[in-house]
């Protein structure tokens, strides 16, 4: 008895394992599928949401020396034809700028942290 319980253990086992392998697979398939067609829809909302951080960095004062820069070449590389790149250029744009607002944010709560105090 003892060998049909481990029997039916390692058949259980190797269901759930075959079981996963089937479902991860399926999942990537849907998540490449996704990820080609939100770059597609996305790459105009990606430009505009990069601007817009940037210019939102600018007014409080945090915009990064690099992030205009980098703008520039994404613009270049999406009229250039090379979408998948400047995508990826147009994002960082955009999280370096989200980075330069909570940066922002950060230095107008903590200022007092640079007084210096004077014993």
């Amino acid at each position: 008895m003892t060998r049909n319980k481990l029997q039916l253990l390692l058949l259980l086992v190797a269901s759930l394992a075959m079981l996963t392998a089937c479902i991860d697979s399926s999942l990537a398939n849907e998540s490449t599928t996704s990820k080609e067609n939100e770059q597609a829809l996305d790459i105009d909302t990606l430009i505009e949401q990069a601007e817009q951080a940037l210019a939102e960095a600018g007014r409080l004062g945090f915009e990064w020396s690099v992030t205009s820069p980098l703008l520039e070449v994404a613009h270049a590389t999406y009229k250039a034809g090379n979408h998948e790149q400047a995508t990826a250029l147009f994002n960082e744009v955009r999280l370096q700028s989200l980075l330069a607002i909570e940066q922002a944010r950060y230095a107008d709560e903590n200022w007092q942290m640079l007084v210096p105090v004077i014993d």
